[in-house]
């Protein structure tokens, strides 16, 4: 019935810009143009012209807005991503979220709505601006 599609966008890890590491806790909000890894608890918001990889130890409460995530831990919190959402098998998500792309293995855990969408940038920056 349904059929796999290799569309999976790589993440270059070795290119990440901001850590936030696995026994740190952060609250506030993140605004950042290159690639994210959190592995750590963060709360509050996060807006990123790039990627955010969400560890498997990440505790996450925000709403996010982004580029591509690929989440393998936990995130509470309604996501905007401009491509491609990927839930690993351990991850966790409870919230809405509007994507192009969405991919969740078996295993994870996804609690919410979902809009698939074919926004573009300008796009992306007036629901924005709608939802203030």
């Amino acid at each position: 019935m349904f059929q796999k599609k290799e569309q999976i966008i790589e993440i270059n890890t070795d290119k990440i810009d901001t850590v936030i590491g696995k026994n740190s806790a952060f609250e506030g909000t993140i605004k950042s143009e290159g690639t994210l890894r959190i592995d750590g608890n963060f709360t509050g918001q996060i807006e990123t012209k790039g990627n955010i990889v969400i560890g498997e130890s990440a505790k996450i409460e925000a709403n996010i807005k982004t580029d591509n995530i690929i989440i393998s831990g936990e995130v509470k919190g309604n996501i905007f991503a401009k491509g491609q959402l990927q839930l690993t098998s351990s991850g966790k998500l409870y919230g809405d979220i509007e994507v192009q792309n969405l991919i969740i293995e078996e295993g994870a855990i996804f609690e919410g709505k979902s809009k698939m969408t074919k926004s573009s940038p300008s796009d992306f920056s007036k629901k924005d601006e709608q939802a203030k």
